[in-house]
C-alpha cells in the first residue's frame, strides 16, 4: 500500500472502523495515521494520538505489555490485545485492539493496522460519561445509522406522521443462524456477512426519507413514511429476497444453504395516543412470528390508529 496517495488516506479516514497505522520499519514504531473514527472514540485529535505513539494507543501503564507488543509488531506478526485504562470521549474505555501486518508489492511488511473495537462490558459506573456525549451518527461495523441516532430520527418521523395522518411502516430484520455461522467461520467472517447484508438492505431504501440502522449483532431496523399496507409487506419481501440473492454460503444453517433473514413488519397511521415504542414492539412481535414460523420469511402486524 502507498500511504502517500491522497485517495488511500481519504478512504482510510472515512472507514467506519476505528483504526491507526504503525510504521514497523522504524524502530520507534511511530503511529503515522489515525482515522476520524478512532479520534472520535478516544476524544482526541488525530495529531494528539499520533504524538502519543504506540503507548498512547494501548495504554502505557503496563510496560511489559508495551514491550511485548512492540517486539511482536517489529517482527511483522499479528497481535490481539485488550487495552484498559484508556480515556475516551465518553469516559473510561476497554478496547479490543487487533494489529494486522500490511505488506508492500514485494511482500515486505511495512505497516501494521490497529483495528479498535470498544467493549461494552464495563461496570455501569465506569461507563457513565462525565458529560453527555454527542450521538454517534454511524454504526462502526456497517456504516449504517447508529441505532441511537436512528431512534432520534424515527421519533421525528413518527411525530410528523402522527401530525399529518400519514402511513408509517417499520421493519426489523434478523440474520438467521448468525451464531452458527460465527462458530463455523469465525467472528471476522460473521462481521463480513453483517456488512454485506447491511449493504444489500440499504440498496432497497429508495426514498430520501427511508431510514436503516443496525441494532446490534445481525439485527437491522428500517422505517419508511407514506407506504401503505400492501407496499410495506412487499417491501419486507424485497428485504428478504435481496439477502437471499447474495448467496452467501451457510453450510450449517438449519434453514437454507445460504444466509437468510427473518423480517417483521408493522404498519400504521399513528394515532394521538400511540408511541414509537409501541410501534417498535409490534414490529418485534412480527419478527418473533416470522422466526416461530420457520425463519427465512416475512411476518406482519398491522396496527390501527392508537
Amino acid at each position: 500500500m502507498t500511504l502517500s496517495e491522497p485517495v488511500t488516506l481519504a478512504l482510510l479516514d472515512h472507514l467506519s472502523e476505528a483504526i491507526a497505522l504503525i510504521d514497523v520499519r522504524d524502530p520507534e514504531l511511530p503511529v503515522v495515521f489515525v482515522n476520524r473514527a478512532l479520534a472520535e472514540l478516544r476524544g482526541q485529535t488525530a495529531e494528539e494520538l499520533r504524538r502519543a505513539g504506540l503507548a498512547g494507543l494501548i495504554g502505557g501503564g503496563d510496560t511489559a505489555l508495551l514491550a511485548a507488543s512492540a517486539a511482536t509488531l517489529a517482527c511483522g506478526r499479528s497481535l490481539a490485545l485488550q487495552a484498559t485504562g484508556l480515556e475516551g470521549a465518553a469516559g473510561p474505555l476497554v478496547v479490543d485492539i487487533r494489529f494486522e501486518p500490511l505488506r508492500d508489492a514485494a511482500g515486505v511488511v511495512t505497516h501494521a493496522v490497529a483495528i479498535h473495537a470498544q467493549r461494552a462490558d464495563l461496570p455501569a459506573r465506569d461507563r457513565e460519561p462525565a458529560t453527555q456525549p454527542l450521538l454517534r451518527r454511524d454504526d462502526r461495523l456497517t456504516g449504517l445509522r447508529h441505532i441511537e441516532f436512528f431512534h432520534e430520527l424515527f421519533r421525528r418521523d413518527f411525530a410528523i406522521a402522527q401530525r399529518e395522518g400519514r402511513q408509517l411502516a417499520l421493519y426489523v430484520a434478523d440474520i438467521d443462524a448468525l451464531g452458527t455461522y460465527n462458530d463455523t467461520f469465525g467472528r471476522q467472517a460473521g462481521d463480513t456477512v453483517i456488512r454485506r447484508v447491511g449493504r444489500a438492505l440499504v440498496g432497497t431504501m429508495r426514498r430520501a426519507s427511508d431510514l436503516l440502522a443496525r441494532v446490534d449483532g445481525g439485527r437491522f431496523v428500517a422505517v419508511s413514511v407514506g407506504m401503505d399496507e400492501a407496499h410495506s409487506l412487499r417491501h419486507g419481501e424485497t428485504l428478504a429476497a435481496r439477502v437471499r440473492d447474495l448467496k452467501l454460503h451457510h453450510p450449517r444453517s438449519p434453514i437454507a444453504r445460504y444466509v437468510t433473514v427473518s423480517v417483521g413488519v408493522t404498519d400504521l397511521v399513528p394515532g394521538h395516543n400511540s408511541t414509537p415504542e409501541q410501534m417498535l414492539a409490534s414490529a418485534l412481535r412480527a419478527l418473533d412470528a416470522a422466526r416461530a414460523a420457520g425463519r427465512n420469511r416475512v411476518a406482519t402486524v398491522v396496527d390501527g390508529p392508537g
